[in-house]
């Protein structure tokens, strides 16, 4: 009797401690599905937090882009348009001051005069001025009434004096045939910002 107590410890033992054997991994069905999702996290309010916009959405085109007034646009005939005329060429020159070409209509452009041009308020401003910007009218051609000044405007840059007309009214001609690539008047003997070194050629 004194050895049965143990023998029966010893062959129940095992049933009672010892938990049920784990499963053998054999296929992945046998793996249990995670609960895990790679969706956002909730916020407060129990809906997905947004991404930040610049991962969510495509760069949007412009959709207003800034308006330009083509200058075949310009008035076709502004202020005053009787009496003496000229044939004028909008001239942009880098770093040099002055609006362009003026001539006679049987001139040649050699023999035209750079000018600076000057309105006339209340009657006709400068034709450039109908545009976004000034250079909107770069090789355009418009016929001119008005007069030379009797005085004329300092360029710094070239350190010259040139010719001022006084414009009372135009007539646009549209786009030139072709650029004028007669350079502007320049002096020989002052480079470009030399001027300051000797002051204004007054006259």
């Amino acid at each position: 009797m004194g050895l049965l107590i143990p023998l029966l410890v010893f062959l129940l033992a095992p049933s009672l401690v010892w938990g049920p054997p784990l499963p053998l991994r054999t296929s992945d069905a046998s793996i249990p599905a995670s609960t895990e999702t790679n969706s956002p996290p909730l916020n407060v309010s129990g809906t997905h937090e947004a991404e930040d916009d610049e991962e969510v959405r495509k760069p949007l085109e412009e959709k207003v882009a800034r308006a330009t007034l083509p200058a075949a646009l310009t008035p076709a005939k502004h202020g005053e348009t009787i009496g003496e005329s000229w044939i004028a060429q909008r001239t942009l020159v880098e770093d040099y001051c002055g609006w362009g070409w003026v001539k006679k209509d049987k001139e040649s452009w050699r023999q035209a005069r750079w000018v600076a041009l000057e309105g006339t308020a209340g009657i006709c401003p400068l034709p450039h001025t109908f545009l976004p910007r000034p250079e909107d009218d770069k090789n355009y051609q418009y016929r001119f009434y008005g007069s030379f000044a009797p005085y004329r405007a300092y360029e710094p840059q070239a350190d010259v004096w040139v010719d001022v007309f006084i414009l009372k009214g135009f007539m646009s001609l549209g786009p030139a045939p072709e650029e004028i690539r007669r350079p502007p008047p320049a002096q020989a003997s002052s480079g470009v910002n030399r001027f300051a070194e000797r002051g204004a050629n007054v006259r």
